[in-house]
């Protein structure tokens, strides 16, 4: 049996055609790319949200405003 393949939308990478009917348009490594950074913008809005009056600039701008 020949296995079939489709193209990644991202890098053009082919990959299991399985993955494909499974409802997935990236090869495994794109994927992971993509889970990791959506996880991880995930994660800075929820401490955003436990921690709404925390300061999120930079320090050197924390400290500019508080003038030297």
């Amino acid at each position: 049996m020949l296995a079939k393949f489709a193209e990644c939308i991202k890098c053009g990478e082919e990959y299991n055609y399985r993955r494909k009917e499974l409802g997935y348009s990236t090869c495994l490594t794109c994927g992971d790319h993509s889970a990791r950074r959506l996880a991880a913008t995930r994660t800075r809005e929820n401490l955003r949200d436990m921690a709404p009056n925390s300061f999120t600039g930079s320090i050197d701008e924390l400290f500019d405003k508080r003038g030297g």
